[in-house]
């Protein structure tokens, strides 16, 4: 069912897309145009598989592949000056009171997420500086290593609990940028970190998983970068208490009960803890001490092992240790993303395979493009002009045909919504 002419998106989404993606003379020849078309493409499609872009063409879908991938793999097209741009547009037009804020501090979040290679059903063609990725969600507790990448994001945390995406760096160990990950780690943060104080003018605090519980990182934080942080260590861990060294697991659950309380709210399975806190001090491998603030979370009535969090926030009040550990709980806002970024703009199935260049600058538009739909959902939802007032009231009525009970409108649904204005094979804006 064509939608095209009552909800506008031919005209909508294009707009939107020049207006976080402004002509660059540093694009030669019509690149800049090029570029906008490409983030246009995945918006409305909803796919970044080539044979999904190649239904807007006329030519047969390997000639697409081929150009698009040619295109992608220029050493002069570089996209990170574009995306740093896009990014600083929707920011800048992003309310204020939209982003979580502690004490004049934002929250950031920082995970990776992995790409692997795709089904190639019989093809020989090579994988560009493909690494190892573990593959997620099976059955059976075996780590199962495939070929593919790995992605570093660092996403805002905004008061919704959802996020954000600032900055991304695609990494592999066979890659062109084959630093180690724990230097490409630290690259991430300090750009994120001078990004936001740069656009907000806001210090930040990070956040993040036991991935990140290494210790140099922690003083690498405190020591060199001055941030705070909340990040979730192993009980394994040897610390320094009062003088005596002993394991997190073993000290942990004999320290004194402060709070009780319940936490991922959101999650279907809700956590009932003791929350309880001392100050630890931990030795790095280059024998530099680093002190912060250590909380234990032991479940109630379930058999499950305390976790550990670290922190450099202050946790004098109960007040303090209820923020932290919220804070922490919130951190699956970047999950959600990964699953709207794979899912809803299908990055999981790419066939750029022309080179390393070609995959990233596909991965770059498309992260242009969720920014493009997040601006675009925030903007209809707050009804700014009478077009996206009519789009906004188009999907809700699509919501309301489709579900007995009418499920809450998220970014999520608003892209699949979208994607319904775009019937294979016929590009939006032009009748079936």
């Amino acid at each position: 069912m064509q939608q095209s002419a009552s909800t506008g998106l031919e005209n909508i989404v294009p707009k939107a897309v020049r207006s976080c993606l402004a002509h660059s003379s540093r694009l030669p020849y019509n690149w800049g145009k090029k570029l906008r078309d490409l983030v246009a493409g995945i918006c409305l499609s909803r796919s970044l598989m080539l044979q999904s872009i190649a239904q807007t063409r006329s030519q047969p879908v390997k000639t697409t592949e081929n150009v698009l991938s040619q295109f992608l793999g220029q050493k002069r097209l570089k996209m990170s000056k574009q995306q740093r741009r896009c990014v600083e547009r929707a920011l800048k037009r992003l309310p204020r009171r939209r982003i979580w804020k502690h004490n004049g501090k934002v929250a950031v979040l920082i995970d990776s997420t992995a790409h692997a290679k795709c089904r190639s059903r019989g093809k020989k063609r090579p994988m560009p500086g493909k690494g190892k990725v573990r593959l997620h969600n099976l059955p059976a507790d075996e780590t199962v290593l495939v070929p593919g990448y790995q992605e570093i994001w660092v996403c805002l945390l905004l008061d919704d609990q959802t996020v954000l995406p600032i900055t991304r760096r695609l990494w592999s160990e066979n890659g062109p940028e084959c630093a180690s990950l724990n230097l490409v780690e630290e690259a991430v943060i300090r750009e994120a970190t001078d990004f936001i104080k740069k656009v907000l003018k806001l210090d930040v605090i990070l956040v993040a998983d036991s991935g990140f519980r290494r210790k140099e990182l922690l003083h690498w934080l405190k020591k060199s970068e001055k941030m705070d942080f909340v990040i979730r260590l192993e009980g394994k861990l040897t610390v320094a208490l009062d003088e005596a060294k002993c394991l997190l697991a073993e000290a942990g659950p004999w320290w004194r009960k402060r709070v009780r309380m319940q936490w991922r709210e959101r999650s279907k399975h809700v956590m009932l803890s003791d929350v309880a806190s001392r100050r630890v001090t931990v030795v790095t491998e280059a024998r530099k001490k680093v002190s912060f603030n250590a909380l234990c979370l032991t479940p109630v009535g379930v058999e499950k092992d305390p976790m550990f969090l670290a922190t450099t926030l202050t946790t004098e009040g109960v007040a303090d240790l209820i923020r932290i550990v919220r804070l922490y709980s919130w951190r699956w806002g970047i999950e959600t993303f990964f699953g709207k970024f794979k899912n809803a703009l299908g990055a999981r199935s790419w066939r750029v395979f022309s080179s390393w260049r070609a995959i990233d600058n596909l991965l770059t538009a498309a992260h242009m493009a969720y920014m493009v739909l997040a601006m675009l959902a925030e903007f209809a939802e707050q009804g700014r002009t009478t077009a996206l007032r009519r789009l906004w009231g188009w999907m809700e009525e699509m919501l309301r045909t489709r579900f007995a009970r009418p499920p809450k409108m998220t970014l999520g649904r608003f892209m699949r919504l979208i994607a319904m204005d775009f019937p294979s094979p016929c590009p939006a804006g032009v009748a079936a």
